[in-house]
């Protein structure tokens, strides 16, 4: 393909990422925050054990990361841990967008900045910059993964075949067990990298290392792998070993001396150690957040934590909620993206960055059908598939007025679930950009040389700033104390060795925080 050997623009990436992050820092939290700020700030300071799946790769990585002194306040290092993965994923955006811009916007500096365009406005998105300022939740990692994930996938494409670019492959499913021990959301970019392997090179699923690479990985992924150690307990466990034993005899006969086949099955195993090692260790010894208490291998109580047992999800067969409202719920959080504090251009700016990503869309399904059907299968399972999984109930907020007050709501917003799928349209976005900066250049045929033509269309750069001007007011949390404050009057009321009898997360989870 056209431009395929240039080399990736490192630091152009790394200096999309630095503006992110400067623009994360000025407007960081300067404590906690409600919800699952505290629960998570305080899991990483005692290394404990948050609410279901755990999430120890989260756990590991911010206590360690917390351990640096980058900051005075606790608080504020953790929050700018969330700030830095944030950046971190801008900058593989980056590099992903400038790949796939390069048969679109020929001109290197015009495809950099309408790249760097691109990452602004998903950076600047009202529920990624939000997430990015105080460590709410653990997405700011995950949606990391995802964004790394998606360029090994697209650095794979580019390479060579042969056993340097398995390798990569490899790399991959690692990178997606890993990501799996913090929160499930990670392993989201899997199917883009499905769209990668079969448009490039279908022949790699016969490999002898590839099936075992996808099997292991999916029965880690979604906790299956303890159903090899009781083989014959139910249906499940049975057909789990059978087809486990069927594809290491494959891989046997095939080649026995493939050590890119040990290497598979053992970056995956590698990889979910943290939820099958690391948990229950860490659990018998009694941290002094140990919810769950995911004692021993292989236990029942580790399967549940894992599997998120406490939360009585029903059967996606059986909606909590129509489907139709469940979207609903999802496009009106995705009109809060992209001018969220301006009410009445909120609607035009929603109009014009919908366009402006589907123009993206066209444009790249025009010249790359592998970078197309990839973006497509990305952005659908960030988004349609997110909310067939999630089957949440109506929405917190969302006017449905023929329903009245007596339906089932979610107890708060959920927009943060879908920070994934913001920050790709974003990207889109960008894509857009350049769409018709090009359009706009082979206009102007009559505008002279053709730096010349491209430097009529850089006036469109500037709707890359809307999402920062029509957020900045809402989505920064740099003067948010309530949650701290809070917390320590309460702890202040109370005689010394009293008893505090709390009634939520707002409650309990802040004074976890300030203890």
């Amino acid at each position: 393909m056209q431009f395929k050997d240039e080399h990736p623009p490192y630091a152009w990436a790394g200096l999309a990422a630095l503006v992110l992050l400067a623009i994360y820092v000025a407007t960081l939290s300067p404590t906690t925050a409600f919800w699952d700020t505290s629960e998570y700030i305080a899991a990483a300071k005692v290394l404990g054990i948050p609410h279901p799946p755990g999430n120890p790769l989260f756990t590991v990585v911010a206590h360690t990361w917390g351990l640096i002194p980058w900051a005075a306040d606790y608080a504020v290092r953790i929050n700018l841990f969330a700030a830095v993965t944030s950046a971190l994923a801008g900058g593989l955006w980056f590099l992903v967008a400038e790949r796939w811009m390069r048969a679109i916007v020929p001109i290197r500096w015009a495809r950099y900045a309408a790249a760097f365009a691109g990452v602004l406005i998903a950076g600047t998105a009202w529920t990624v910059w939000n997430q990015s300022v105080v460590n709410e939740k653990v997405y700011t990692l995950s949606m990391l993964s995802v964004a790394l994930v998606v360029w090994l996938a697209v650095h794979w494409g580019d390479a060579e075949p042969g056993p340097a670019r398995d390798r990569w492959l490899i790399l991959v499913g690692y990178v997606l067990a890993l990501t799996s021990t913090n929160h499930l959301m990670g392993v989201l970019g899997a199917p883009a990298v499905v769209v990668y392997v079969l448009w490039t090179e279908p022949r790699v699923i016969f490999k002898p290392w590839a099936p075992l690479l996808g099997w292991f990985l999916a029965i880690a992924v979604f906790n299956h792998l303890p159903d090899l150690a009781h083989p014959g307990a139910g249906p499940t466990e049975i057909l789990v070993t059978v087809i486990t034993l069927a594809l290491i005899a494959y891989a046997v006969w095939r080649d026995p001396k493939d050590q890119l086949a040990y290497l598979a099955v053992g970056a995956v195993l590698v990889g979910i150690s943290l939820n099958y090692i690391y948990l229950p260790i860490r659990a018998a010894q009694y941290p002094p957040i140990n919810e769950g208490e995911p004692i021993g291998f292989l236990s029942q109580a580790l399967s549940d934590v894992l599997n998120r047992v406490q939360y009585g999800k029903p059967s996606l067969m059986d909606r909590q909620a129509p489907f139709w409202y469940q979207m609903g719920t999802f496009f009106q959080y995705f009109g809060w993206q992209w001018a969220r504090t301006w009410n009445g251009f909120s609607g035009i700016a929603t109009f014009l960055f919908t366009f402006l990503g589907l123009s993206g869309l066209v444009g790249l399904w025009r010249v790359d059908r592998r970078a197309a059907y990839a973006a497509i299968a990305l952005l659908g399972t960030l988004s349609v598939a997110l909310v067939v999984y999630m089957n949440f109930k109506y929405g917190f907020s969302i006017d449905w007025q023929q329903l009245g007050n007596n339906v089932p709501r979610e107890v708060r917003e959920r927009d943060y679930f879908f920070m994934g799928a913001f920050a790709v349209w974003g990207i889109c976005a960008g894509l857009g950009i350049g769409v018709w900066m090009r359009l706009i250049a082979d206009f102007t045929t009559r505008a002279g040389t053709a730096p010349a033509r491209w430097i009529v269309s850089t006036p469109l750069l500037a709707v890359a700033i809307i999402p920062f001007f029509g957020n900045r007011a809402t989505a920064s949390r740099a003067h948010e104390t309530v949650a701290r404050d809070l917390a320590v009057d309460m702890l202040q009321s109370v005689a010394p060795y009293g008893i505090l009898i709390t009634a939520g997360d707002n409650d309990t989870f802040p004074l976890w925080f300030a203890q």
